[in-house]
């Protein structure tokens, strides 16, 4: 089953044609996206990375999701009462070098590491998806550049950015029996460009534009037996994806800046099964909800994000996301 994720951590993955194949027909294949993805984790003045050294990031994370669709965004109708609860406690460290390489640019590092709670349940007119209880994700690590900011005529910054290139190592708590966990079992590649405008005085614009590229998974996981075209299934490969987060806000207070935040997913090539695609499996989600960002001091900042999905096709739809956020650089 597509695992839980960073940015909504919660992707499913479901038999979509299950509610209408005949007993002799078995459903397709369900295939694991990574469990790295960044879908509102980031958001407010996300082309910051703070001063140069070191920065330690703490997010909690919460999320549950009461309904799974299919690819025309409609319901399941094979699942009884589902009820996905996620909780993520995950951790961030990364490091700005003060030297730079030339125009601004400062080279880094970055490494991420969540802990994720899943608790499923379903009613006893359906079948159930197994969780995978409490484990680690995968690491997301890789390089990144961070320019310094550039500023106005009247010393303003008004512009800041980061480029980085995440790989999603598979590290994480995987069972091959279970439908639902916290390793996705494959490497991907998540190259992203992170930047903040701010055109005037106490406004502010983010985003962070992304990409995904999937490896093979070659222990497909289920809690049922799989098979592709009357054989076994051996192999599953994830499609491509782009998406992106997305913030504006208003100082409403000094260092208080009050805002929506949002996210917009969508996979852009189909998901393969040993080998061969799979037809109507492309993931989309539009996230958005109100959020802040309070700068405490110049060393410590907050950031309180929620999130109601809607657009959803080919997943979970979670009905609420609720993260706090603390970083804390040296």
């Amino acid at each position: 089953m597509k695992s839980l994720t960073q940015r909504a951590w919660l992707s499913l993955g479901v038999m979509i044609a299950a509610s209408t194949a005949n007993a002799a027909e078995a459903p397709p294949p369900s295939v694991s996206q990574p469990s790295g993805i960044n879908l509102g984790v980031t958001s407010f003045f996300d082309g910051f990375a703070g001063p140069p050294g070191w920065t330690h990031l703490v997010y909690l994370r919460q999320s549950r999701a009461t309904s799974i669709r299919n690819n025309q965004g409609k319901d399941v109708a094979v699942f009884d009462d589902p009820s996905i609860d996620a909780t993520v406690l995950l951790n961030q460290i990364s490091y700005i070098s003060p030297s730079t390489i030339g125009m601004g640019a400062h080279l880094g590092w970055n490494a991420i590491i969540p802990l994720t709670t899943v608790d499923a349940s379903f009613g006893a007119a359906g079948p159930a998806l197994a969780d995978n209880a409490t484990g680690l994700g995968d690491l997301t690590t890789g390089p990144q550049i961070q320019f310094d900011p550039v500023f106005n005529a009247q010393g303003r910054p008004v512009f800041s950015q980061r480029f980085a290139f995440d790989v999603i190592v598979p590290v994480g708590k995987y069972d091959p029996h279970k439908d639902i966990n916290q390793g996705a079992n494959h490497l991907s590649l998540n190259p992203y460009w992170a930047a903040t405008w701010l055109p005037s005085p106490g406004f502010e614009v983010s985003w962070r534009l992304q990409y995904l590229y999937n490896f093979k998974n070659d222990d497909p996981a289920s809690s049922t037996p799989q098979f592709f075209n009357g054989q076994s299934l051996r192999d599953v490969q994830a499609g491509q994806a782009a998406w992106a987060n997305f913030t504006t806000s208003y100082e409403v207070a000094p260092g208080l800046h009050l805002g929506l935040n949002g996210y917009y997913f969508k996979q852009v090539t189909d998901d393969r099964a040993n080998g061969h695609r799979l037809e109507d499996s492309r993931e989309k989600v539009l996230g958005i909800g109100p959020g802040l960002f309070w700068a405490i001091n110049k060393s410590d900042g907050f950031w309180l994000n929620t999130y109601r999905e809607s657009q959803v096709e080919n997943r979970a739809r979670n009905d609420y996301v609720v993260q706090v956020r603390l970083a804390h650089a040296f």
